[in-house]
């Protein structure tokens, strides 16, 4: 029996979603990041329900994706991805204006690893090269 010595657990979340809001944040203890949200597809394909996700771009090469595709989302092309995310965890805030101004919303927030493949109006311009099967099959299914 092999025994792995592991200091973490891994939660990673793989999927298919919009590109929206790609940014560059200046962090409260300095320094910069680029952020984005996806909206990301699930249920069936004739009813098509959406999960927001705020996401920090922590791969390298996803955050070079990012930054490609950003003069796209500038000028309101549909960018559809592959993505892989970890370390999820929901944030509580309060709405600030609007219908819901003053109630207690949630944000689904998490750290985007990977970006299997990118369409831009329904076009393909970045497969990333395959890790592993399930990314092929993922791939396959775009």
């Amino acid at each position: 029996m092999n025994t792995v010595d592991n200091h973490y657990f891994d939660l990673h979340v793989t999927g298919i979603g919009y590109l929206s809001r790609a940014r560059e944040v200046e962090a409260k203890r300095g320094g910069k990041f680029i952020a984005a949200d996806i909206s990301a597809l699930h249920g069936s394909k004739d009813d098509v329900q959406y999960t927001r996700f705020d996401c920090r771009v922590s791969g390298t090469e996803a955050e070079k994706i990012i930054r490609r595709v950003m003069p796209h989302l500038a000028v309101d092309k549909k960018v559809l991805v592959g993505f892989k995310l970890g370390d999820l965890y929901p944030e509580l805030f309060t709405y600030k204006s609007g219908d819901k101004q003053g109630e207690t919303g949630v944000s689904l927030k998490a750290r985007l690893l990977r970006i299997t493949w990118v369409k831009i109006d329904g076009r393909k311009v970045y497969p990333a090269p395959s890790q592993s099967a399930s990314d092929s099959k993922e791939q396959q299914a775009a």
